[in-house]
Protein backbone atom coordinates (compact mmCIF):
# COMPACT_ATOMS: atom_id res chain seq x y z
CA UNK A 1 0.00 0.00 0.00
CA UNK A 2 1.21 3.24 -0.62
CA UNK A 3 2.37 5.81 1.82
CA UNK A 4 -0.33 8.71 2.11
CA UNK A 5 2.25 11.31 3.58
CA UNK A 6 6.48 11.26 3.79
CA UNK A 7 8.90 13.43 5.66
CA UNK A 8 12.24 14.22 4.57
CA UNK A 9 14.99 16.06 6.42
CA UNK A 10 17.54 17.67 4.51
CA UNK A 11 20.35 19.74 5.80
CA UNK A 12 21.78 23.12 4.37
CA UNK A 13 25.23 24.14 3.09
CA UNK A 14 27.58 27.22 4.00
CA UNK A 15 29.54 27.72 0.81
CA UNK A 16 33.31 28.90 1.64
CA UNK A 17 34.34 29.06 -1.92
CA UNK A 18 33.88 27.51 -5.59
CA UNK A 19 34.25 27.70 -9.47
CA UNK A 20 31.94 26.59 -11.49
CA UNK A 21 32.73 23.04 -14.00
CA UNK A 22 29.80 23.68 -16.69
CA UNK A 23 29.83 21.03 -19.57
CA UNK A 24 27.14 20.12 -22.42
CA UNK A 25 25.66 17.20 -19.69
CA UNK A 26 24.22 18.68 -16.19
CA UNK A 27 25.18 15.47 -14.41
CA UNK A 28 29.21 15.85 -15.18
CA UNK A 29 28.41 20.08 -14.40
CA UNK A 30 28.94 21.62 -11.54
CA UNK A 31 31.93 23.16 -8.95
CA UNK A 32 34.63 22.52 -6.72
CA UNK A 33 35.42 23.80 -3.62
CA UNK A 34 35.11 23.44 -0.11
CA UNK A 35 32.01 24.28 2.53
CA UNK A 36 29.74 23.34 5.55
CA UNK A 37 27.38 20.82 5.74
CA UNK A 38 24.78 22.25 8.47
CA UNK A 39 22.80 20.60 10.79
CA UNK A 40 19.47 23.07 10.14
CA UNK A 41 18.35 23.09 6.61
CA UNK A 42 14.68 21.84 4.96
CA UNK A 43 12.18 19.33 6.46
CA UNK A 44 9.77 18.47 3.29
CA UNK A 45 6.42 16.68 3.59
CA UNK A 46 4.72 14.92 0.50
CA UNK A 47 1.35 13.88 -0.21
CA UNK A 48 -0.22 12.34 -3.43
CA UNK A 49 -2.82 15.13 -4.70
CA UNK A 50 -4.90 15.57 -7.67
CA UNK A 51 -3.13 18.80 -8.55
CA UNK A 52 0.82 19.55 -8.58
CA UNK A 53 1.21 22.56 -5.08
CA UNK A 54 4.42 23.72 -3.56
CA UNK A 55 4.08 25.56 -0.50
CA UNK A 56 7.16 27.09 1.28
CA UNK A 57 7.08 27.67 5.05
CA UNK A 58 9.84 29.68 6.59
CA UNK A 59 9.38 29.48 11.16
CA UNK A 60 9.88 32.36 13.19
CA UNK A 61 11.95 31.45 16.57
CA UNK A 62 8.47 31.36 18.16
CA UNK A 63 8.07 28.25 15.77
CA UNK A 64 4.79 30.02 13.89
CA UNK A 65 4.64 28.90 10.67
CA UNK A 66 4.61 31.59 7.36
CA UNK A 67 4.33 30.84 3.94
CA UNK A 68 6.97 32.88 1.74
CA UNK A 69 6.50 31.30 -1.07
CA UNK A 70 3.27 29.52 -3.11
CA UNK A 71 5.75 27.79 -5.81
CA UNK A 72 9.14 26.49 -6.27
CA UNK A 73 10.29 26.33 -9.91
CA UNK A 74 13.11 23.73 -9.12
CA UNK A 75 10.66 21.35 -7.05
CA UNK A 76 8.07 22.13 -10.31
CA UNK A 77 10.14 20.77 -12.49
CA UNK A 78 11.50 17.81 -11.08
CA UNK A 79 7.69 16.99 -10.66
CA UNK A 80 6.78 17.76 -14.26
CA UNK A 81 9.91 15.83 -15.36
CA UNK A 82 8.74 12.75 -13.31
CA UNK A 83 4.41 13.57 -14.41
CA UNK A 84 3.64 13.29 -10.80
CA UNK A 85 1.23 15.35 -8.86
CA UNK A 86 1.84 15.10 -5.28
CA UNK A 87 1.14 18.11 -2.33
CA UNK A 88 4.69 19.41 -1.29
CA UNK A 89 5.03 21.68 1.62
CA UNK A 90 8.42 22.64 2.85
CA UNK A 91 9.98 24.59 6.15
CA UNK A 92 13.19 25.75 7.13
CA UNK A 93 14.37 28.36 10.05
CA UNK A 94 16.99 29.88 8.43
CA UNK A 95 16.64 32.72 5.94
CA UNK A 96 16.05 32.05 2.39
CA UNK A 97 18.33 33.28 -1.03
CA UNK A 98 21.11 34.17 1.87
CA UNK A 99 24.03 31.08 0.90
CA UNK A 100 22.38 28.43 3.07
CA UNK A 101 21.92 26.09 -0.21
CA UNK A 102 18.10 25.46 0.93
CA UNK A 103 17.62 25.43 -2.47
CA UNK A 104 19.38 22.12 -2.57
CA UNK A 105 18.02 20.95 0.21
CA UNK A 106 14.33 21.11 -0.26
CA UNK A 107 14.76 19.66 -3.90
CA UNK A 108 16.64 16.73 -2.32
CA UNK A 109 14.75 16.41 0.54
CA UNK A 110 11.27 16.21 -2.28
CA UNK A 111 13.28 14.20 -4.39
CA UNK A 112 14.11 11.48 -1.39
CA UNK A 113 10.48 11.98 0.03
CA UNK A 114 8.87 11.50 -3.51
CA UNK A 115 10.91 8.32 -3.85
CA UNK A 116 9.70 6.89 -0.82
CA UNK A 117 6.21 7.93 -1.59
CA UNK A 118 5.80 5.98 -4.77
CA UNK A 119 8.31 3.60 -3.90
CA UNK A 120 10.76 4.16 -6.88
CA UNK A 121 13.40 2.33 -5.84
CA UNK A 122 15.87 5.18 -6.22
CA UNK A 123 19.10 4.69 -4.35
CA UNK A 124 20.63 7.70 -1.99
CA UNK A 125 23.40 8.55 -5.07
CA UNK A 126 20.68 8.60 -7.57
CA UNK A 127 18.17 11.05 -5.52
CA UNK A 128 21.05 13.24 -5.86
CA UNK A 129 22.09 13.09 -9.16
CA UNK A 130 18.00 14.04 -10.06
CA UNK A 131 18.25 16.98 -7.93
CA UNK A 132 21.95 18.11 -9.13
CA UNK A 133 20.41 17.87 -12.73
CA UNK A 134 17.77 20.22 -12.00
CA UNK A 135 19.71 23.12 -9.70
CA UNK A 136 22.40 23.21 -12.52
CA UNK A 137 19.02 23.50 -14.99
CA UNK A 138 17.92 25.87 -12.87
CA UNK A 139 21.74 27.71 -11.88
CA UNK A 140 20.14 27.98 -8.50
CA UNK A 141 23.21 26.06 -7.72
CA UNK A 142 25.94 24.20 -8.62
CA UNK A 143 27.49 22.19 -5.52
CA UNK A 144 25.11 22.35 -2.95
CA UNK A 145 23.41 19.13 -3.78
CA UNK A 146 27.05 17.23 -3.76
CA UNK A 147 27.42 18.58 -0.06
CA UNK A 148 24.28 17.89 1.39
CA UNK A 149 23.83 14.48 0.15
CA UNK A 150 26.45 13.67 3.26
CA UNK A 151 27.40 15.38 6.58
CA UNK A 152 30.93 16.99 7.48
CA UNK A 153 33.21 19.88 6.19
CA UNK A 154 33.18 18.72 2.42
CA UNK A 155 36.14 19.48 -0.31
CA UNK A 156 34.36 18.43 -3.87
CA UNK A 157 37.20 17.68 -5.74
CA UNK A 158 35.07 17.24 -8.68
CA UNK A 159 31.69 18.63 -10.14
CA UNK A 160 28.50 16.44 -10.18
CA UNK A 161 27.15 14.62 -7.15
CA UNK A 162 29.45 11.37 -7.81
CA UNK A 163 32.88 13.45 -7.86
CA UNK A 164 35.28 12.54 -5.66
CA UNK A 165 34.02 14.46 -2.13
CA UNK A 166 36.41 14.46 0.99
CA UNK A 167 33.94 15.14 4.55
CA UNK A 168 35.65 15.51 7.43
CA UNK A 169 34.04 16.05 10.93
CA UNK A 170 34.59 18.72 13.34
CA UNK A 171 32.74 19.76 16.43
CA UNK A 172 33.48 23.23 16.62
CA UNK A 173 30.23 25.44 16.82
CA UNK A 174 29.25 27.66 13.45
CA UNK A 175 27.25 30.81 13.93
CA UNK A 176 25.79 33.12 11.24
CA UNK A 177 24.40 36.19 10.21
CA UNK A 178 22.41 37.47 7.44
CA UNK A 179 22.15 40.76 6.18
CA UNK A 180 19.81 40.39 3.40
CA UNK A 181 18.86 38.14 0.29
CA UNK A 182 21.05 37.60 -2.53
CA UNK A 183 19.25 35.40 -5.67
CA UNK A 184 22.52 32.77 -6.68
CA UNK A 185 21.40 33.32 -10.66
CA UNK A 186 21.89 36.64 -10.90
CA UNK A 187 25.75 36.11 -9.45
CA UNK A 188 26.17 32.98 -11.90
CA UNK A 189 24.68 34.37 -14.83
CA UNK A 190 27.25 37.13 -14.91
CA UNK A 191 30.09 36.92 -16.92
CA UNK A 192 32.40 40.01 -15.01
CA UNK A 193 31.54 38.46 -11.83
CA UNK A 194 32.19 34.79 -12.88
CA UNK A 195 35.36 35.09 -14.38
CA UNK A 196 36.45 37.20 -11.02
CA UNK A 197 35.19 33.81 -8.59
CA UNK A 198 37.64 31.85 -11.31
CA UNK A 199 40.85 33.69 -10.66
CA UNK A 200 39.89 33.46 -7.15
CA UNK A 201 40.21 30.25 -6.61
CA UNK A 202 42.96 29.08 -4.37
CA UNK A 203 45.41 26.28 -5.72
CA UNK A 204 45.51 23.93 -2.50
CA UNK A 205 43.16 22.26 -0.34
CA UNK A 206 42.28 22.77 3.35
CA UNK A 207 44.17 20.80 5.75
CA UNK A 208 41.50 21.10 9.02
CA UNK A 209 38.61 23.67 8.94
CA UNK A 210 40.57 26.55 10.60
CA UNK A 211 42.53 26.44 7.26
CA UNK A 212 39.26 26.54 5.41
CA UNK A 213 37.82 29.48 7.02
CA UNK A 214 41.60 31.00 5.94
CA UNK A 215 40.78 29.79 2.57
CA UNK A 216 37.30 31.05 2.38
CA UNK A 217 38.01 34.56 3.21
CA UNK A 218 40.85 35.04 0.92
CA UNK A 219 38.33 33.18 -2.30
CA UNK A 220 35.71 36.09 -0.52
CA UNK A 221 38.22 39.32 -0.78
CA UNK A 222 39.80 38.27 -4.13
CA UNK A 223 36.45 37.32 -6.15
CA UNK A 224 35.19 40.89 -5.41
CA UNK A 225 31.62 40.04 -3.59
CA UNK A 226 32.32 41.49 -0.62
CA UNK A 227 29.76 44.06 -0.22
CA UNK A 228 30.04 47.46 2.78
CA UNK A 229 27.74 45.88 5.07
CA UNK A 230 29.17 42.43 5.00
CA UNK A 231 32.99 44.23 5.31
CA UNK A 232 31.69 45.86 8.12
CA UNK A 233 31.38 42.30 10.00
CA UNK A 234 34.35 41.09 8.74
CA UNK A 235 36.45 43.82 9.84
CA UNK A 236 34.60 43.21 13.27
CA UNK A 237 35.33 39.48 13.45
CA UNK A 238 39.11 40.45 12.25
CA UNK A 239 39.65 43.15 15.76
CA UNK A 240 38.17 39.72 18.06
CA UNK A 241 40.42 37.28 16.07
CA UNK A 242 37.35 35.28 15.00
CA UNK A 243 37.88 33.21 11.69
CA UNK A 244 35.11 34.63 9.42
CA UNK A 245 34.22 34.82 5.76
CA UNK A 246 31.12 35.32 3.43
CA UNK A 247 28.56 33.26 2.77
CA UNK A 248 28.39 31.65 -0.70
CA UNK A 249 26.34 32.79 -2.34
CA UNK A 250 24.66 35.04 -0.06
CA UNK A 251 24.73 38.42 1.84
CA UNK A 252 25.87 37.06 5.33
CA UNK A 253 28.96 36.08 7.29
CA UNK A 254 29.72 33.05 8.94
CA UNK A 255 32.34 32.55 11.83
CA UNK A 256 34.21 30.03 14.30
CA UNK A 257 33.86 29.93 18.02
CA UNK A 258 32.09 30.50 20.91
CA UNK A 259 32.75 34.08 20.84
CA UNK A 260 31.47 34.75 17.70
CA UNK A 261 27.88 34.69 18.64
CA UNK A 262 28.13 37.76 21.05
CA UNK A 263 29.62 39.48 18.12
CA UNK A 264 27.78 39.09 15.24
CA UNK A 265 24.31 40.07 17.43
CA UNK A 266 25.74 43.45 16.88
CA UNK A 267 24.74 42.96 13.09
CA UNK A 268 21.51 40.98 13.20
CA UNK A 269 19.48 37.79 14.16
CA UNK A 270 22.45 35.03 14.66
CA UNK A 271 21.49 31.64 13.77
CA UNK A 272 23.43 28.88 15.90
CA UNK A 273 24.96 26.03 13.73
CA UNK A 274 26.87 22.76 14.14
CA UNK A 275 28.15 20.93 11.03
CA UNK A 276 25.94 17.88 9.75
CA UNK A 277 26.37 14.36 10.68
CA UNK A 278 24.81 13.18 8.28
CA UNK A 279 22.80 13.88 4.82
CA UNK A 280 19.17 13.58 3.89
CA UNK A 281 16.86 11.33 5.92
CA UNK A 282 13.48 10.11 6.79
CA UNK A 283 12.14 11.66 9.72
CA UNK A 284 8.33 9.91 8.72
CA UNK A 285 6.18 7.83 6.39
CA UNK A 286 2.99 7.19 7.38
CA UNK A 287 0.66 4.36 5.30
Amino acid sequence: MMPVQVTVFCPGHISGYFRPVVTSNPIHSGSIGAGIVIDSGVTVTVRPARETSVTVFQSDRSGSLLTVATDSPVIRLFLDNLQIQVAVETSCTLPLSSGYGLSAAALLGTVHAVNQLFAMGLSQAECAAHAHRIEVLCRTGLGDVSACQGGGWVIRRGPGTSADIIRSTDDQPVFAVTLGPLKTASVLSSPPIMEKIETAFPSGEPHDLYEFMTYSRDFAEDSGLISPDIRKVLTACDANHIPASMTMLGNGVFALGDNAKDLLINFGEVYSLHIAKAGPRILETLP
